[in-house]
């Protein structure tokens, strides 16, 4: 009979594994937007090159990320298919640990695996592709889960690895991490005073003290300033953050409405324990209640970092989540219309898998194609052979083989010449596709992406700009932006004055600055 066990749950992680993986692998593949499909894809290769980030390109969130992908690439090639499999088994892993942490509870093993199955399809495959807010979101997940299995096992050594993972999330993105790292932290210190343990505590701080240590050893050995690291991870950050808040409007809509399901399945979690609450005296020293916190801290954090940052909806995971939540409380009340909860959570959660998957999976809306024909992609590998398996398409072009061109034509041209460029772009593969530095100072080049005019902090990327081109002895500056509406003076001038430079148009869509003498960058 054992055996028999072993085998099935074997069985059942494997399908799980292959199910998870074979969704995002999937649906990555479908169509660009590529500011955000390759943020990461010319940043992992460039590492293999001998860059770091930091070092030698500005960034404002992605450290661990880049650091991932170059991983990927190193074992697995420099093709579009090792790209994807960074973000693919991603998915599988927190699908694993979501069936794990739900027979943990003791959830039926086909509800574990309905709800762990929605949570692959709304959870990675909504981008596909490695992105920023993603990684943060299942990093910090992926630490709750340990927290929920400290508390479920008394095991205060898995707090150890909380931490440890919330650093993980954070320095792939400080926000949504770093809301979870702060009220965690607060809920761990609750927790170890009110069960007068505190080695409760002193795990989840030496998790942390550990994960610094390495932290700092390994920018030591990358030659990484700790000064420029400070700066531009957590100074410069928080100098566009707090702007953001001031500006943004709250209302009924992107408070309440886009999230509807996600809220109306935690009022039923508060219904569930409330009913617990009125049979349970020591309701509030129960591991109902801790759990409760845990899953509250990490359903607000993500809902509030949501609601404020500006990249589509991505949180829709959320909702298989909490449902499998939401069941292992209802099992645990006394009454009559139980069966009916459950009847009702599972088809809450079905209709919204077959809702989100259409708009995010099939119309890929994350990426702003749900207004192009993906019938129309063609094959990438015409662009370049690294790129076999993607299918090409964009929202910048209703005619995918005329964008496909001009990247061909840019292509060509980079590779003709010989001096030391440097190349500015959204599509963030020309290094890759070419295996050569082309000394990119960003990794994108929006309005965040670094510190602008009349802003804080401009002198300072002023400064690591000129380096960077004086180091490197860059001849000549490459941009490439094809229905951008980047402003040359954003990008340039505003650092180093056009007179610096001689500009050649070859098309609309590129520009050419050579490099003259001039007092800027002496």
């Amino acid at each position: 009979m054992s055996k028999h066990i072993e085998y099935k749950n074997i069985y059942i992680y494997t399908s799980l594994a292959i199910i998870s993986f074979g969704l995002n692998f999937y649906v990555a593949s479908k169509g660009v937007f590529p500011v955000d499909t390759f943020i990461h894809y010319d940043n992992g290769y460039r590492i293999l090159l001998g860059d770091n980030p930091v070092k030698d390109y500005w960034i404002v969130h992605g450290f661990i990320i880049d650091y991932l992908q170059a991983f990927f690439f190193k074992i697995f090639g420099n093709n579009w298919y090792s790209y994807i499999a960074h973000s693919s088994i991603f998915n599988s892993a927190i699908t694993l640990a979501t069936f794990f942490t739900f027979r943990l509870l003791k959830i039926d093993i086909l509800l574990s695996c309905f709800f762990s199955i929605s949570f692959a399809i709304l959870a990675y495959p909504v981008s596909g592709t490695p992105f920023l807010d993603l990684h943060s979101s299942f990093f910090s997940l992926l630490g709750i889960y340990f927290a929920i299995i400290a508390i479920l096992k008394n095991k205060n050594s898995f707090w150890f690895f909380t931490s440890i993972l919330l650093c993980f999330a954070f320095f792939s993105k400080q926000v949504p991490a770093g809301y979870t790292i702060i009220i965690l932290s607060l809920f761990n210190i609750y927790l170890a005073v009110i069960k007068k343990n505190f080695r409760i505590f002193l795990f989840f701080a030496a998790g942390g003290i550990f994960f610094l240590i390495i932290l700092l050893l390994f920018l030591l050995f990358r030659e990484i300033s700790i000064y420029n690291f400070i700066l531009q991870i957590f100074l410069f950050p928080q100098s566009i953050g707090a702007s953001r808040y001031d500006t943004y409007i709250l209302n009924i809509k992107n408070v309440i409405l886009n999230f509807k399901f996600i809220h109306l399945i935690v009022f039923f979690i508060f219904i569930s324990n409330f009913v617990i609450f009125k049979k349970n005296k020591n309701y509030f020293k129960s591991k109902n209640f801790e759990i409760l916190l845990i899953i509250l801290i990490f359903y607000s954090t993500t809902i509030f970092h949501q609601i404020y940052t500006k990249n589509q909806i991505y949180i829709f995971f959320l909702i298989p989540f909490l449902s499998g939540f939401l069941i292992y409380f209802n099992n645990q009340t006394f009454i009559n219309f139980k069966k009916i909860i459950t009847v009702f959570v599972i088809s809450l959660c079905l209709f919204t898998t077959i809702k989100y998957n259409k708009r995010f999976n099939i119309e890929r809306k994350f990426h702003e194609l749900n207004n192009t024909n993906l019938n129309d992609s063609i094959s990438a590998k015409i662009i370049h052979k690294n790129l076999k398996g993607l299918k090409w398409i964009s929202p910048y072009f209703t005619d995918p083989n005329e964008e496909a061109e001009l990247i061909k034509n840019f292509l060509s041209i980079l590779d003709d010449d010989q001096d030391e460029k440097m190349v500015i772009s959204q599509y963030n593969f020309f290094s890759s596709l070419l295996n050569k530095r082309l000394n990119s100072p960003s990794r994108t080049y929006d309005s965040i992406s670094y510190p602008r005019k009349d802003t804080k902090y401009f002198e300072e990327y002023q400064k690591y700009l000129i380096k960077i081109i004086n180091n490197n002895k860059i001849k000549k500056i490459y941009i490439f932006e094809p229905n951008s509406k980047y402003n040359i003076n954003h990008i340039i001038y505003n650092y180093i004055p056009d007179t610096c430079f001689e500009k050649n148009k070859p098309n609309k869509h590129s520009l050419v600055l050579k490099i003259i003498n001039c007092k800027e960058l002496k």
